[in-house]
This record gives structure tokens, C-alpha cells and sequence, in this order.
């Protein structure tokens, strides 16, 4: 089978392929999008609007090549985690507006254009998102998907869409444990924190995973990866990058006026700081100011950087991540001293403190980190191969209701984090009309999530990132459909004739979860025994 996975990340993305030859994964290196060697299976995640209603865009280094990487309206960063975070600011360019949406679909199609140019048509497609990523950015990754690298091809024709979180991919793309075992993968990388707890296939014969396909389900335990549990937040390199932006701007401010009118390249800078720390115990950037026409070595210690990142909390979101996986872990029957195998992943785990930091969590464990930027997309490819996934949800889903006594909404829970799909049984509630002659019973269905004590959030305050920690537990519910001002839109409407009435129960719905991950609904009106729905699709859920 022809299949290619994408592996697209906040700061750079990673295409991969299947090759038959060799029966392994293969980067796809792009001569016009691809960092120069040795990071050449890597394409900067950005995007240059030079004619929105064109839909003129340059992506990747051609950006930085061409000069256009300073801080300007047209160009566009951080996309991926615009879209992860549901990002309200909506800047206009050529009387279009700029979404995350419009701008993650240019930047695929750019992909998809080049992949065709090269003679790549791939009959399967398999992208990689972050395990904390909302319903509404897993509809766009394979919409766009399908739409995207199959224009205008029939049903039967078209690649075969598919979506693995980004953790368990990397620990099947490492290839370097035994059959069976358990593995926490930690993808560290530009935008997101994320981690998943795996147990690798039982068969010993990676390259016999593909003779699989088609048969029946009994045989498939043998070639089937488990996650057992797994965890994400929204905190990255970019964080970093920003952060000893700011501490030099902090720091010297009676030089820092000019710098402020180019803080794009002060950035960039900052990066390359942070990439020579991860190597030396030093690292010194020269800035040129165009305003005055003079320079100014920029120098940091290591010692200096792992301040900054303890002062800011980064350890701390690293420790509660860990320890939220961990505890997931223990509910289910595993100890941290099972976890033997701790894979890195991003280029945040390429920081020497993080992996001391792992190492002294893990003191019974090995920590492997050969593979930091290629493993996700080459274990998405592994799909492709016949294994297949025994997944759960990774967020809670609730129905939200009107209560009468307090006058306010609530939440009745449906399905808690952890529950293993497709469903045995479906969960089953009655409703009553919330008012008298009631005309419909509207079913409005989100994602409930929970954040531990002292638990990172990101946001962004226009165009400004903000990170800030919890100071309680929190609970917060995202409809799984928003209208324009953010209130939540019903998944379904089940119409009552009669009219419904707010002492009499009305409707008997049931809830179930597909093997596809979709939430269906079947809906009974108890008056007439009148089945107004049934097994209808109303999300994809993750």
C-alpha cells in the first residue's frame, strides 16, 4: 500500500512514506520547503499570505530563504497550536479572514501540490494531532485531509484518511524494543507536551505486520499496540524561545528600544541560543540593529536558560504531566517502576535538563532519544502496515441541560476519560421538557474537561500567547459545535408532538461510541414509543 503520514507540529513538520523496496519508513525531503541538511526531513510550519483571495501563499524555508520570516500581518506562526487552542483572533488580509483553519489547509495543500509534483499518490494518508486536541481541530485534520490531497476524486479512488495521536505514534516509530513491551513515549516539541503510555504488539516480525490485513478479528491481538494511558499540554519550545526573548528585553532595557522594533529576529536569535545550549555550555548571537546601524553580542549560560525555565514553571508543567500519566497508569494496574522504556520525542527533549530531568523521575528506566524529530511519522506508517490500536478516549463527554431549581446549565456526563471504544452498551438517559408546550428537545454534547491542581493553560490574548497556571482544580466544558460567538450549537434536535411538558418524561436517549470513535445517538419519544433517531453520527470524539 501507498501510504505517506504527516506529522504536522507547531514549529516544523515531518512527511514520511512507506517504502516498499526496503519495507521501511522514509522521510520525504522537499528541495523548495525543507530546512537545509542535516535537518532536511524537517519543513518550517509557516506560512507567507501574499494574495489571500488568490490563495497566494509561500510555506516552509522558502519563507526564511526569501527573507519573509521577520514579524510582519502576512506572515504566520504557531498554527498548529492557533488551531489546537481554538484561537478567536481572526485577523483580515485582501478582504479574507485569516483562520488557523484557512491557514493549516494552505499550508497542507502546498504539501499535497509538491507531493504530486514528485509523482507521490498516495492511496493512504495518515495524520498525527496531540492527545489534548478538541473535536473541533480532529474534524479539520481529516477534512482537510480528504479535500486537500484528494480534490475532486471519487469515493473509491480517494486515499483512505486516517488519524493517530501524536505519542503513540512515536512509540511505534522507534523500533528498537521488544515485542510486547511497555513504552512511554514523551513528544516534547514546539507547541505541545504530550505523552502516551503503550504496550507494543506481541509478534516479533515488524515487517509481517502487513500480512494482517483482512483477516479476521481473534488474529489481530498479535499485531494490536495498547495505550494504556496518555496526557497532553499545551507548552513548548516556542514558550522557551519567547521567554529569553523577554528576559534580555527584561534585562537591558535601556538598549532594548531598537530590538522591540524587531523582535522577529531577536526571536530568532533566541532559537538559535537555545539550539547551541543544548550542546555547549555557552552559546553567543550577534544582533544588528538597522535603526542605529550597530551590533550587540546576545550571550546566555546554560545555567542561565534552566532558571529562566524553572522561574516560568516549565519543570513544573513537565512534573504534572508525568505524574498525571503515572497515576492514569496506576488505575489500571501498572507502577511506575513497570515503565522500563521512556522514548523522547521533539526538540525539547534535546534540552540536557529535560532528559536529566526523565532520568531521575525514571531512575529503574532506560531513556532512548536517537529518534527526536522522524519517530511520530514513522509509527503512524505503521498503520499502514496492519497494526492496529486499542484506543480510549482521552477526554470526558457530558450533555449539558438546563436546571430549573438553580437556574443554570449542568452537565450530565456520558462518557468518562478512559472508556474503551466501540461501546458494549450504549448509556441511556431520559429527558423532560425543560417548559411548558415545549416544540423540541435540543441535545447539546461537549467535552469536559478536568485540569489538576495547579495545571498549565495556554491562551492567546489577541495575537500574545499567554501560559499561566490554575490555581484549583478546573472544570471546563467545550461544545463540540460553536456558532460565530462562541455559544455551543446542539448536536441534535429531536421534535415533540405533542408538545412536551416539564412533569412528564419525553425522551429515552442512548448514547454509544463506534469502533470509527463516532458518537451515535438514538433518540425515543416515550409518548407515542416513536423512534426519532436512530444510531445517528453526531461527532467524531477523541
Amino acid at each position: 500500500m501507498n501510504a505517506i503520514a504527516i506529522d504536522f507540529g507547531s514549529s516544523n513538520t515531518v512527511i514520511a512514506r512507506w517504502n516498499i523496496a526496503t519495507d521501511r519508513p522514509e522521510n520525504i525531503n522537499f528541495e523548495n520547503f525543507s530546512r537545509p541538511f542535516p535537518l532536511d526531513c524537517l519543513v518550517p510550519s509557516l506560512v507567507y499570505v501574499q494574495n489571500a483571495k488568490l490563495e497566494l501563499v509561500e510555506i516552509g524555508q522558502r519563507v526564511i530563504d526569501r527573507g519573509k520570516d521577520c514579524a510582519q500581518p502576512r506572515l504566520f506562526t504557531q498554527i498548529k497550536r492557533r488551531l489546537v487552542a481554538n484561537v478567536n483572533y481572526v485577523p483580515k488580509l485582501d478582504g479574507i479572514k485569516i483562520t488557523p483553519a484557512w491557514l493549516g489547509s494552505q499550508f497542507l495543500r502546498k504539501l499535497s501540490e509538491e507531493l504530486r509534483s514528485q509523482q507521490i499518490f498516495p492511496s493512504e494518508i495518515i495524520l498525527t494531532a496531540p492527545v489534548q486536541a478538541y473535536e473541533k481541530y480532529l474534524r479539520w485534520l481529516e477534512e482537510s485531509g480528504a479535500s486537500i490531497f484528494a480534490p475532486n476524486l471519487p469515493t473509491l479512488t480517494a486515499p483512505l484518511i486516517r488519524v493517530i495521536d501524536e505519542p503513540t505514534a512515536a512509540a511505534l516509530g522507534y523500533e528498537a524494543h521488544a515485542a510486547g513491551s511497555l513504552v512511554l513515549a514523551i513528544d516534547f516539541g514546539g507547541g505541545t507536551l504530550d505523552l502516551a503510555l503503550v504496550r507494543l504488539p506481541q509478534s516479533e516480525n515488524i515487517s509481517k505486520w502487513g500480512e494482517q490485513v483482512g483477516r479476521d478479528r481473534p488474529l489481530w491481538t498479535e499485531y494490536q499496540a495498547d495505550t494504556i494511558a496518555k496526557t497532553g499540554y499545551t507548552v513548548g519550545g516556542e514558550d522557551i524561545d519567547r521567554w529569553l526573548m523577554q528576559d534580555y528585553l527584561d534585562s537591558h532595557e535601556s538598549d532594548a528600544e531598537g530590538k522591540e522594533t524587531n523582535l522577529s529576529m531577536l526571536k530568532f536569535l533566541m532559537e538559535r541560543i537555545k539550539i547551541q545550549l543544548s550542546e555547549s555550555e555557552t552559546a553567543s548571537e550577534v544582533f544588528f540593529d538597522i535603526t542605529t546601524q550597530s551590533t550587540t553580542e546576545i550571550t546566555y549560560t546554560r545555567k542561565q536558560l534552566e532558571q529562566l525555565l524553572q522561574s516560568k514553571g516549565f519543570y513544573r508543567v513537565l512534573q504534572l504531566a508525568i505524574d498525571e500519566l503515572v497515576n492514569r497508569a496506576f488505575n489500571k494496574g501498572i507502577l511506575k517502576g513497570d515503565i522500563k522504556t521512556i522514548l523522547l520525542v521533539g526538540g525539547c527533549t534535546l534540552i540536557p535538563s529535560v532528559r536529566l530531568f526523565v532520568e531521575d523521575y525514571f531512575k529503574m528506566g532506560k531513556v532512548y532519544s536517537h529518534k527526536p524529530f522522524e519517530a511520530i511519522a514513522h509509527g503512524a506508517l505503521r498503520l499502514s502496515q496492519g497494526v492496529s490500536l486499542q484506543d480510549y478516549l482521552f477526554h470526558s463527554y457530558a450533555i449539558r441541560y438546563w436546571d430549573r431549581g438553580t437556574s443554570q446549565w449542568k452537565y450530565q456526563p456520558l462518557f468518562r476519560s478512559g472508556q474503551v471504544y466501540p461501546t458494549r452498551r450504549p448509556v441511556e438517559l431520559v429527558l423532560r421538557a425543560t417548559q411548558p408546550n415545549q416544540t423540541e428537545i435540543a441535545l447539546t454534547i461537549g467535552e469536559l474537561e478536568s485540569r489538576p491542581l495547579g495545571g498549565a493553560e495556554v491562551s492567546f490574548e489577541g495575537d500574545r500567547l499567554i501560559m499561566q497556571f490554575e490555581p484549583k482544580a478546573k472544570e471546563n466544558f467545550q461544545p463540540l459545535q460553536t456558532d460565530a460567538s462562541g455559544e455551543g450549537i446542539p448536536q441534535a434536535i429531536a421534535m415533540l408532538d405533542p408538545l412536551g411538558q416539564p412533569d412528564c418524561d419525553r425522551l429515552k436517549v442512548l448514547f454509544s461510541i463506534s469502533a470509527k470513535r463516532e458518537l451515535l445517538i438514538t433518540a425515543i419519544d416515550l409518548i407515542n414509543q416513536r423512534q426519532l433517531l436512530t444510531d445517528y453520527p453526531v461527532a467524531k470524539l477523541q
